[in-house]
């Protein structure tokens, strides 16, 4: 429609209108008319061109356009008649065949019938197609004398004929155009339609966030109906879910964004069910830059969040398995370093008493190994640990070492950053017990209870004999294991009791932690 507006304007207007001016200046100016006829001859000179261009341009664009579009054969029928019974009623009207029969319809406004007809049912193809045929047939009639504008030449100097034809042409292509655009715009929404009933979810509301419109995406998605959702507010409806597993959001002003919003949220289904989102906020804005509505997609992602979750444990798995391997193979290298040591200490039996302290070490760390090669790194249990040192050191040192853990037993986790220390720890406390007394009297003795509460683990260690004075005054003798405590939640107790020696450690997080019962 606005490509008609500036047809009219430039071409057929200031186009045709230089045209006819150049051409009857230059008669003029060579003496061919006189100045009084030259504005007749002007008018008639640019009436002809601008008609000229009005008919045919746009019969040349529309054609070209019209190629090979669908639906052709299906309005040749329709347009075929609309010709045939146009061309009978301008030979009636503008050739004056059988004038005596229809003299009371031989009226050129009955044209404008068949251009409506045309502009509706053909498209502008076929409007300018039956405009031209109507100007030749109305041409043909004024040069000759005949029909409606007979005398037109010899009054108004073919005024009438031009004036007529120029009224008929705006009248049908400006019909067409607005129908053509019309049709494109039902178009256009049809299609808006069809992408408005995605899989995302989408509302439509005003600036005060009143919900206009909401899909059934939506619907499904909220558990909602339509006439529990228009009218209301998209603060009520993308409301954040109370059970939710993540806070609310800092700003709850969603419906009054300036700009476009993107951001994840947990939103609540009319189920109560809490379910994640995420949330997308376009502002729609006029001509003027002035925000009228805003649309809400809001796409459900609990599937996206299922599938990382799954890829999440796939690469946990992964990784438990490549860290129990590494853990598997350090272990073995140990072994492999406690077998030298044992020929180191064959070989040189002086120093075989040293050589087995190393060896003990040694071996604990390998047990940590052994243990977090097993399970996760930061999944090894104190009361495992335990047993699994004293079993080392007893089997090492030929004595028999007793370990009581109570049934039922809730276990406790120790922190992977002080799972190597603790068995240092345990290992000399232990290897303690076992050279004062224990290995001579066969008898050492060590209790894993629970503490005041159930993450808090006490561990006793005793043996027959008796500690020495300077031993319970400063701790002599003991530096490595001063060395090795945690800096905070482990704390060592040592006393006698009657005949036996004790040593009780108590642990607590964050050195460990209770599992879940």
């Amino acid at each position: 429609f606005g490509a008609c507006r500036q047809l009219l304007a430039y071409a057929c207007g200031a186009a045709a209108g230089a045209g006819a001016l150049a051409g009857t200046a230059a008669l003029l100016l060579l003496g061919q008319i006189d100045a009084s006829a030259w504005l007749p001859l002007w008018m008639r000179w640019w009436m002809g061109q601008a008609l000229g261009i009005l008919l045919l341009t746009p019969l040349v664009l529309a054609v070209r356009a019209a190629w090979g579009e669908s639906g052709r054969q299906t309005r040749l029928a329709e347009g075929a008649l609309v010709y045939a019974l146009s061309f009978i009623a301008g030979q009636v009207i503008f050739s004056g065949w059988q004038s005596s029969l229809f003299s009371p319809v031989a009226n050129a406004y009955w044209m404008f019938f068949f251009v409506t007809w045309a502009g509706v049912r053909l498209g502008m193809a076929g409007t300018v197609g039956l405009l031209c045929m109507i100007a030749l047939q109305a041409l043909w009639g004024t040069q000759g004398g005949t029909g409606f504008f007979a005398r037109d030449i010899t009054t108004t100097q073919g005024f009438g004929y031009g004036s007529y034809m120029m009224i008929l042409s705006l009248v049908g292509m400006s019909l067409a155009a607005y129908l053509s655009e019309l049709r494109w715009q039902r178009a256009d929404l049809r299609i808006a339609a069809i992408a408005f009933e995605c899989q995302e979810g989408l509302l439509i509301t005003d600036t005060q966030g009143v919900v206009l419109r909401a899909n059934q995406s939506f619907l499904r998605m909220s558990g909602h109906t339509a006439p529990e959702v228009l009218g209301k507010t998209s603060r009520t409806l993308c409301a954040h879910a109370d059970n939710a597993p993540d806070p609310a959001p800092a700003h709850d002003d969603h419906h009054l964004p300036h700009q476009d919003v993107q951001r994840r949220e947990w939103h609540r289904r009319k189920s109560g069910e809490a379910y994640p989102v995420w949330l997308t906020i376009t502002p729609v804005t006029n001509g003027n830059a002035r925000i009228t509505h805003y649309v809400l997609a809001i796409t459900d992602i609990t599937d996206f969040q299922r599938q990382a979750q799954q890829q999440r444990e796939m690469e946990q798995k992964h990784r438990d398995t490549l860290v129990r391997e590494v853990h598997h193979r350090i272990k073995n290298n140990l072994q492999g370093i406690i077998g030298m040591l044992r020929g180191f200490g064959s070989a040189h039996p002086q120093l075989q008493a040293p050589i087995t302290e190393v060896i003990g070490q040694v071996q604990s760390i390998s047990v940590i190994h052994g243990l977090q090669g097993q399970a996760r790194m930061d999944q090894v249990r104190l009361c495992e640990l335990t047993n699994a040192v004293a079993t080392s050191i007893g089997g090492l040192w030929q004595t028999p070492v007793c370990v009581d853990i109570p049934e039922p037993w809730l276990p406790c986790r120790i922190h992977q950053t002080e799972a190597v220390p603790v068995a240092l720890v345990l290992h000399e406390l232990i290897l303690n017990a076992v050279k004062h007394g224990g290995q001579q009297h066969a008898d050492v003795r060590i209790t894993l209870r629970k503490g005041r509460e159930p993450d808090i683990v006490q561990i006793t260690i005793s043996n027959p004999g008796h500690w020495p004075q300077e031993v319970m005054a400063g701790h002599a003798g003991l530096d490595l294991v001063a060395a090795l405590m945690p800096r905070s939640g482990a704390t060592l107790f040592m006393e006698q009791q009657n005949d036996r020696a004790v040593t009780r450690l108590e642990f607590q997080p964050p050195v460990i932690q209770a599992e879940q019962a």
